[in-house]
């Protein structure tokens, strides 16, 4: 048996309430110990119990009990999540009761909103992603990793003139490794936030506030969903990480070229390829990267990196 960082045995089953005897016995089989089946004894009988021991001619074999422990913590996982949704909703209501529709200007209450917003999704978590943030982007990405690991898929949209910032560009990027789907729009009426189809959060900026409202009358909420919908349907995916990975090599040359302010022309010549090619490659450019004008195009490229910063154009040539 292991020892803990005071000194005393650490028990390894005890979560499954297993005594110290059994236990004892447990890892002295686990370490090829030999033990003959006996009805009498107690101590193997909790073992079997536990299914943590099968009994083969007359033989005692341990099994798992990393799969019986994972099960455990998995179920505890699953009260901690229950406990928190429900402590959030009681601050909530501790708060000032839970309403219909509901506007605050109070900080505290609507990080309390959001909180709970957040850790009672059961299915989707959508948002229309643009200021007044009441947490840092930080904070709101940190939380999205555990949503996504139960399951929650999570659908954001983002304002193409938001991503100039290169600090919101980065937690964009890490959101989506994360497992998060994305795409821009060219502009959000407001920041919108959805916890399935049951309650809406939407901020605005008042004269020197954040104005929030949280909505859980259910066909205000489906006309919040239908509107994301609407725009998602019209909006331009972002790419993977991946996509933008294999992209790269072929098309750096090609996005300097066009931040240079090459004409069609002058790039064909210098690539040694058709006009129509090079139009087609801009147009997949656009499309990969979510741009809709050359000025566009060159902005996602310096966030990405393509770009050099010097004047110097990259080394690598391509051709076809």
């Amino acid at each position: 048996m292991s020892t803990s960082e005071d000194g005393n045995p650490r028990r390894l089953l005890a979560g499954l309430g297993i005594s110290d005897a059994a236990e004892s016995l447990y890892l002295s089989l686990l370490d090829g110990a030999f033990h003959a089946a006996d009805s009498d004894d107690s101590t193997l009988t909790e073992l079997i119990d536990a299914e943590l021991v099968a009994i083969s001619d007359g033989v005692v074999n341990p099994r798992s009990a990393a799969r019986a422990l994972r099960d455990v913590e998995q179920r505890h996982r699953e009260d901690a999540r229950r406990a928190e949704a429900a402590a959030l909703e009681l601050d909530l209501l501790e708060q000032g009761g839970q309403r219909a529709v509901e506007t605050t200007r109070s900080p505290q209450r609507a990080i309390a909103m959001f909180n709970q917003l957040f850790a009672t999704a059961r299915v989707e978590f959508r948002g229309m992603d643009r200021a007044p943030y009441l947490t840092s982007l930080g904070k709101q990405a940190s939380m999205q990793p555990e949503s996504l690991r139960r399951g929650i898929r999570h659908r954001a949209l983002y304002e193409m003139t938001s991503l100039h910032d290169p600090g919101y560009f980065q937690v964009v990027a890490a959101s989506l490794r994360q497992g998060e789907e994305a795409r821009f729009v060219e502009r959000l009426p407001f920041r919108l936030l959805l916890a399935d189809d049951t309650t809406a959060l939407v901020l605005r900026q008042g004269h020197d506030d954040v104005v929030t409202t949280r909505i859980t009358e259910p066909e205000l909420v489906e006309t919040f969903g239908a509107l994301f919908e609407h725009l998602w349907d019209q909006a331009v995916p972002i790419p993977r990480s991946s996509a933008l990975d294999e992209a790269l090599p072929r098309n750096r040359e090609l996005v300097w070229m066009l931040a240079s302010g090459m004409t069609d022309e002058a790039i064909a010549r210098q690539l040694g390829v058709s006009l129509r090619t090079v139009a087609r490659r801009v147009a997949e450019l656009n499309h990969l990267l979510g741009a809709q004008s050359r000025f566009q195009l060159g902005m996602q490229a310096v966030r990405l990196g393509w770009l050099p910063h010097s004047e110097n154009p990259p080394n690598d040539t391509h051709s076809g």
